[in-house]
């Protein structure tokens, strides 16, 4: 039975949950206007005040040695390579405390799946940060990480992730989701956990008292059933657990990477636009999107806001993942204000629980 456009776009003004279905119609069939205009309703009931909230913030990798080799990463290498690094924890706490007395009111922590690292490592991190910079949020481990931590140290990601809330970590990043249907991670990341493991490990971490956040990475070879897949389970696991404090969907990007001859080109910002509105409205258990002036360069991030993004992330002080593909953009507390007052809203900068720590 055909849909009827105008039948959803009711459904979503009088605040009804969309079936996968209708999200899935929406995403092909809606008008990209109409689906601005759409999602920024459902950005209202959630976020009525007409804020957009940014973080100042500070992405340090740990190590580029990494076992899953994911073809559409340009930042792992393999151990023993010319320019392969793992830093030490006396580094990584002096890089926070530079980017603390910076400005920076969270660390988000990540890196590769390197074996020769253990859990002391990352606890100590934890404790340490903790303990000498305890203004400074850690905001660190994605679900991949946490299940490599496991498998090296042969214990249970439970244990992991008890281990770590022992030592200090409260929130975890929802990185390494890339999209989650086992078809796909198998085509772009098929060493990587797969989808039923990711939203495994992240509702213990929800169960164990961590809230985190939750990615899409999208603009490679996934087809529109596999984007609303993913907000799917999403959904259903946020209905369950209600620890997701964010949804965060990004792109690829295709420099350096072992999938650039096969994709040497960047998804336009049309399609970014629709998965955009479509996850802000279909994701009605989640309080924010972001939007990516990061990934889409400052003036689509302008745009993002009347697409339902209320949230526009971080500054980023230090980010090497991304900038391994030649993405190598920053921003400051500054040009993050004026791009969300010259997009008509009200500016806030926010710690990692979303508080909002002062209005610009």
């Amino acid at each position: 039975m055909p849909m009827d456009l105008q039948e959803i776009y009711k459904k979503i003004i009088e605040e009804k949950r969309i079936t996968e279905e209708e999200g899935l119609y929406l995403l092909r069939e809606g008008d990209i206007l109409q689906l601005g205009a759409l999602a920024n309703i459902a950005r209202k009931r959630l976020n009525p005040e007409d804020v957009v909230t940014f973080v100042a913030d500070t992405n340090p990798n740990y190590t580029n040695v990494c076992d899953t080799e994911c073809l559409f990463c340009a930042f792992w290498r393999p151990p023993g390579a010319n320019d392969a690094y793992t830093l030490s924890v006396d580094k990584l706490i002096s890089m926070m405390k530079t980017s603390f007395h910076n400005g920076a009111t969270t660390v988000l922590l990540q890196g590769g799946h390197n074996p020769e690292l253990k859990l002391d490592y990352y606890l100590e991190i934890v404790r340490r940060a903790v303990s000498e910079i305890p203004d400074l949020h850690l905001h660190a481990f994605s679900a991949p990480e946490i299940a490599a931590i496991s498998k090296y140290e042969d214990i249970p990601t439970k244990q992991v992730l008890q281990s770590l809330w022992d030592a200090g970590l409260r929130t975890i990043p929802g990185g390494g989701a890339e999209v989650l249907t086992n078809k796909m991670r198998k085509k772009i990341s098929p060493l990587k956990i797969d989808a039923d493991k990711w939203l495994e490990v992240t509702k213990e971490a929800h169960e164990t008292g961590f809230k985190t956040t939750a990615t899409m990475m999208f603009g490679h070879f996934e087809e529109d059933e596999d984007i609303m897949e993913h907000l799917r389970r999403t959904r259903e696991l946020q209905d369950e657990t209600g620890g997701f404090l964010a949804f965060i969907p990004w792109i690829f990007k295709p420099k350096n990477t072992f999938l650039e001859r096969k994709l040497p080109n960047e998804i336009g910002g049309d399609r970014y636009l629709r998965v955009l509105a479509v996850s802000r409205i279909f994701l009605d258990n989640f309080q924010h999107i972001q939007g990516s002036w990061f990934t889409q360069g400052k003036k689509m991030g302008s745009i993002t806001m009347h697409y339902g993004a209320s949230d526009l992330g971080g500054t980023l002080f230090d980010e090497n993942v991304l900038a391994c593909a030649e993405n190598k953009r920053r921003s400051t507390i500054d040009e993050l204000v004026h791009m969300i007052k010259s997009a008509g809203f009200k500016p806030a900068q926010r710690n990692t629980f979303y508080d909002v720590i002062e209005y610009f």
